[in-house]
């Protein structure tokens, strides 16, 4: 756009609102950044947080405020003018303290066995248990394993390993992945926490009767997103801090 003033002796540059709008616009969803809490572990001997992650702080686009700055660097030249974005700090930043989240002390630790598994099996396991190693979960909120996995994708580094679809057991990508369920449900249910989703596998999997301490058959959890899903309440007044840990066949 080209502006005259009131006096008819000066032009000035600026970009048509509308038509920057539209080209914005379908930027804005690629350029969204969700906050993210900090990851971190208890030190069992400072009983202090050490910090694993920091935290990321979230943002989008604000394309009013964008357009604004970009007709105000053009009419003082500038050839490079950043976008301006709406921030969002996360709920936890890196310099929380145990003592800030109420995070005192072991409430419940499980384990699972997996001996026998194939190399491909190990390896899902090992990526969907990573997910969740120095998780944090607010005081009343509701943990959703599978929006914490995230896409389970040969390009997410999952591989093919045998899964149980209907009353089948067949190869899909992410098999593996209901050893971190089972091992996660475990540890929710004799920490005495609330559950909102959880379900069985369609049979007995010999895996999750394995190790010295095994409950034997019916304490499993299967996770096929988006369709079934382990859920479960930190219904205390206290963070949750999760930490996962993979010893040799033991989980």
């Amino acid at each position: 756009n080209l502006v005259q003033d009131s006096q008819g002796g000066r032009y000035q540059i600026g970009v048509d609102p509308a038509a920057m709008t539209d080209f914005l616009g379908p930027l804005a969803a690629s350029l969204e950044r969700s906050p993210e809490n900090a990851r971190f572990i208890f030190n069992d001997e400072t009983r202090q947080l050490d910090l694993l992650q920091d935290s990321v702080e979230g943002r989008t686009l604000d394309i009013p405020a964008t357009i604004e700055a970009i007709n105000a660097g053009m009419a003082t030249g500038e050839h490079s003018i950043g976008l301006a974005f709406q921030t969002q700090p996360p709920a936890v930043s890196g310099t929380a303290t145990a003592a800030d989240l109420g995070i005192t002390e072991l409430v419940v630790s499980t384990q699972t066995y997996f001996t026998g598994s194939s190399n491909d099996r190990v390896q899902n396991i090992r990526i969907a248990s990573s997910a969740f190693h120095g998780l944090l979960v607010a005081p009343g909120e509701t943990l959703s394993m599978a929006e914490a996995l995230g896409d389970i994708s040969l390009d997410a580094g999952y591989a093919e390993a045998l899964i149980i679809i209907g009353n089948r057991t067949v190869k899909g990508v992410g098999g593996g992945v209901c050893q971190v369920s089972t091992t996660l449900f475990r540890a929710v249910f004799y920490g005495g926490y609330q559950i909102d989703e959880r379900h069985p596998h369609a049979y007995r999997v010999g895996y999750y009767e394995q190790g010295p301490n095994s409950p034997g058959p019916g304490l499993d959890a299967t996770v096929f997103a988006p369709l079934v899903d382990f859920r479960f309440t930190n219904d205390t007044d206290h963070w949750l801090l999760m930490e996962t840990y993979l010893y040799g066949n033991a989980l």
